[in-house]
Formats: structure tokens, sequence, C-alpha cells
């Protein structure tokens, strides 16, 4: 039979991404550049590790300030 789905949420800080208001925006343009990066780097990291097999994707949900 077929696995069943397991959601999970992963944080963590990039240091060398100023932040901007533009991240608070799902609409614009560059959080959704920074999001499509994210989310290409993110796979490919995922697909790489041992959990690669069993990996259906990322999503990258938002950017906060962290001072």
């Amino acid at each position: 039979t077929a696995a069943a789905l397991e959601h999970f949420t992963i944080n963590f800080t990039i240091t060398n991404l100023p932040y901007t208001s533009d991240l608070q925006n799902p609409d614009s343009a560059k959080f959704r550049a920074t999001q499509r990066v994210m989310n290409t780097l993110l796979d490919r990291l995922v697909k790489q590790s041992s959990i690669g097999p069993s990996f259906h994707g990322c999503e990258t949900t938002g950017f906060r300030f962290v001072p």
C-alpha cells in the first residue's frame, strides 16, 4: 500500500538576503522570485538526502524579519 504523505515545517535564517517589506507581500515580484529560488534550492537539497526517494516537493510560504 502507498504511504501517507506527511507535512512538516522547517524554519531557518538566510543570512545573505537583506529583508525588505516586499518580502511580506506574496504578490510582490521580489517575494515570488525569492520563493521560486528557495523552492528550487530546497528541492535539490532534499532530493539528494536520505529522504529523497520519498520527497514530493516543498513550498515556501513566507519570509519574516529576524533581528
